[in-house]
């Protein structure tokens, strides 16, 4: 189903072209296609036909794409004293723009066909921001077709600079799998941010990192996967980097993850929550320097994650990054870490270990783990049969 075009886009051709308020008001139009014009209320039909198929196949056979003098004419001809002309011209005018369009989209879907020659709004910013393949020129004709008027509105070039923000969509309302309206929420807001620096939209990434909120990313296409990318490049608040990792791992953006554990693991001023993230993210991806990472935080007691146990008997579980940190080398070196003392692991699909799991309720209890994984892990760094690292297992199956 195709979205009705929005006739917006075309309001710099008419605003450039100076209407004479008389032209179409005296006894001789001002040229030929104003003659065309004053046809269009003809009181023969076949004359009124023949003036909108010549102004229509006039209106978009143009060198420079929409014929400037038609779009003028027609423009004078909304003036028109004539309920019907006035009609007629607005029809003749949408249905140029309408035309113009589907060229143009013929044009994106051929990839023979440079991106300079595509005269689509929006379509450059999107192509630069996710590429020129065929992908996401088939994924930029579907947003097209589906929100042609908002990039229309975004993209107007009749304004100088880019318009004030506009919010088109609330991240905690659209529906999962609207992958159309994701994708355009997320490409305006990336390019709000090149052209002025903006804050992060909390809601949204709340949406992106919370498994039970935004888009399906089993469903997503591969373009959206760029525009996440892209829009994770542009958060910079060391304070949404936690979340920023969480939305890495549930949108398969691994590079992107690897970039902010490092980030993380080079800076002193990370949060204890944080810093557990980016090792359980480096230990599910398989970072490199998981290992060595995970060794430096090993003598790190700051408090991560407090989790409050439900039941007969709850209990209050405080993770430290110390915890985390055995429990990766644990498994970097295939030991399951309940073995170890960690009996309220729980396992998580993407980061394989929650991290609200890994700690423990009172201070006795992880001196004893900790006294039992260090002795462990004595043994595996001493045994010259040591595994080779990234071919270890999980142990535990994810829920």
């Amino acid at each position: 189903m195709t979205v009705p075009f929005d006739c917006r886009w075309i309001t710099i051709l008419l605003i450039s072209c100076i209407v004479s308020q008389n032209s179409l008001r005296g006894d001789e139009p001002a040229s030929h296609f104003d003659a065309l014009v004053l046809q269009l209320d003809h009181h023969r039909y076949q004359q009124r036909v023949s003036a909108a198929e010549e102004l229509l196949l006039s209106g978009i056979q143009h060198p420079a794409g929409i014929n400037p003098k038609v779009m003028s004419a027609l423009g004078r001809g909304q003036q028109h004293q004539s309920l019907e002309l006035r009609v007629a011209a607005q029809y003749l005018i949408d249905e140029i723009a309408f035309r113009y369009q589907q060229q143009q989209l013929v044009l994106l879907v051929n990839v023979r066909v440079s991106e300079e020659e595509i005269d689509l709004p929006g379509w450059k910013a999107f192509s630069d921001t996710v590429g020129r393949d065929l992908v996401s020129r088939r994924f930029f004709e579907q947003l097209v077709h589906w929100h042609g008027d908002q990039l229309h509105a975004f993209f107007d070039e009749s304004t100088v600079g880019q318009k004030t923000k506009t919010v088109f969509f609330d991240p905690w309302e659209i529906p999962s799998r609207n992958h159309l309206d994701w994708a355009l929420l997320l490409f305006l807001e990336i390019r709000q941010s090149v052209h002025a620096k903006q804050p992060c939209n909390w809601r949204l990434m709340t949406a992106l990192s919370n498994s039970a909120m935004g888009p399906d990313p089993e469903q997503c296409p591969e373009v959206f996967r760029r525009l996440i990318e892209s829009w994770l490049e542009q958060q910079d608040d060391p304070a949404m980097t936690r979340d920023c990792l969480l939305v890495t791992m549930r949108y398969g953006c691994h590079a992107t993850a690897i970039e902010l554990c490092e980030r993380v693991w080079a800076s002193q001023q990370s949060s204890p929550a944080t810093q557990v993230t980016a090792l359980l993210v480096g230990n599910a991806i398989g970072a490199v320097d998981i290992q060595s990472q995970a060794t430096k935080r090993m003598t790190d007691d700051r408090t991560a994650v407090v989790w409050q146990t439900l039941g007969s008997k709850p209990s209050r579980i405080r993770t430290q990054v110390a915890d985390v940190a055995r429990v990766i080398l644990l498994h970097q070196h295939g030991v399951d870490p309940r073995s170890a003392g960690f009996h309220d692991l729980k396992a998580d699909r993407r980061l394989i270990y929650r991290d609200h799991s890994l700690g423990f309720s009172d201070q006795a209890n992880r001196e004893r783990s900790w006294a039992i994984s260090d002795k462990l892990l004595a043994e595996k760094t001493s045994n010259t049969g040591e595994e080779e690292h990234g071919t270890i297992p999980s142990v535990l199956h994810a829920n």
